[in-house]
Formats: structure tokens, sequence, C-alpha cells
């Protein structure tokens, strides 16, 4: 549950103005302070690696790679397009040539709903069941955050969360957001051959606005919950 974190922004005479140059425009926030929570997605990626002997690493999205060197893995591949990781190239044309399997795959390249779940259905392929899939930044706490294009001057989750509604859906998998770290969404497969849940032109349309509305279908816990429960044989999860 997030719906507690909701807080109205007090009018503002710039609120006017902004509707009219925005359309995802919403006074209402998702309070959360992701400084004051001491885990982030490092911690819960380290977590699932440990659980294989030799894990098979793969990241989608290096740029500076803050999160590539910190994961203790040696069988690690990174893939971005412009800079970090250990192949230069889009996640698409990595995916099309790829000939591994992997253990543990995070995904944190474009922040857009239509190549984030390009990226998890081709990410899907390739992982070994009882794999992990780990997602950065699905819990947008603005209209600012969640706009696209990208605003300047501000965080990006983008509008992911809307692969986090078709995952809640999925068959096949375990899925949940972890509240850390701008929403850290956490992936298990349980079964080899997994059919994404879609529902594109449904959602492809939708604002932070429906957002805030829609989320109830999306399984969030807390960090302390994540860890443990990566740690373990994850069990099929009740809410």
């Amino acid at each position: 549950m997030i719906q507690k974190y909701y807080r109205k922004v007090p009018k503002q005479a710039i609120h006017e103005e902004l509707k009219k140059k925005y359309s995802n425009f919403c006074d209402t926030v998702v309070h959360i302070d992701w400084d004051k929570i001491l885990f982030n997605r490092v911690s819960f990626i380290t977590a699932a690696t440990q659980k294989f002997n030799e894990c098979r690493y793969l990241e989608i999205g290096c740029d500076n790679n803050i999160c590539f060197r910190s994961i203790p893995v040696i069988n690690k591949i990174g893939v971005d397009p412009e800079r970090g990781g250990t192949i230069k190239d889009t996640s698409d044309n990595f995916f099309k040539n790829n000939k591994n399997k992997f253990d543990v795959i995070f995904i944190d390249g474009l922040h857009i709903f239509e190549q984030c779940r390009k990226d998890v259905i081709n990410a899907l392929k390739v992982l070994d069941k009882n794999g992990y899939i780990f997602l950065h930044d699905m819990t947008p706490r603005n209209w600012a955050e969640e706009n696209v294009p990208r605003l300047k001057n501000t965080l990006w989750t983008g509008d992911i969360w809307k692969v986090a509604i078709e995952l809640s859906k999925t068959k096949g998998i375990d899925f949940f957001v972890i509240n850390a770290d701008m929403g850290v969404g956490v992936l298990k497969k349980k079964e080899d051959n997994v059919v994404y849940h879609n529902e594109f032109e449904i959602l492809k349309d939708l604002k932070f606005k429906d957002f805030l509305n829609l989320n109830e279908c999306i399984n969030y816990i807390s960090p302390e919950e994540g860890i443990e429960l990566i740690k373990k044989k994850l069990k099929k999860l009740s809410f």
C-alpha cells in the first residue's frame, strides 16, 4: 500500500500555469523520502546473486556504473548504448544477438513503458528458472517524475509503473515492489515459459493521476520484508 503516503500540495498560482503547459500535471504527491530509507537496489540485487553458485549477472542500462561495479559477481555483463558496462549497444540489439542465460538481471534502461516492457519480455526469455529480474524506478512520487519525456532538473521514473501493473497480472512469476530507492521491482521466475500479461493498449496513454488510482493491484512491501523474501526460497505471496 502506498496510498497512505498521498499528500495534496498546497495550492499555488503557478499550478494554473503548469496545468496549461503539462497535461500530466497533478497536485497529489506520494510523500516518501528515499534518502531516509537505508536500503537500495544494490542491497536487493546482491542478496539475490548470493543465492547462486557462480551467478551469471546481466545489467541493462549501466550509465556511470554505480550499480554495475557494486555487484560482487565475476561473471557479469553490462549493456549501455552510451557509457558504462561491458557492451556499448542498445538492449534490443543485445538481446537479438545474445546466446547466454542469466540468473539475475537488473533493468534500468530507458524509463519509457514501451521500451521497459520490451526489455522485461526479452529478459524473461534468457532468465533461468528460479532466476530474478530487478527493475529500478517503479514508484513515481509526483507528476514531474513520471512525465514523458523527461523534464529538466528532476528525478525521473518515467511511466514504467505500467510494467508493474502488467507483471502483477502475469502468471508463472512472483512479483512485488520494494518501497526503497525510487521503487525496486522484484520478479522471481517460477516456470520456464512465462507468458507476459499484455495490457499495452489500455495502459499506454495513462498519466500519473492514473497511477494514483491503479496501483492497488501492485504488491508493495517494506525493504526489510524484501530482503527476507529474496534471501529465503520465495514462496507464493499473499497480501
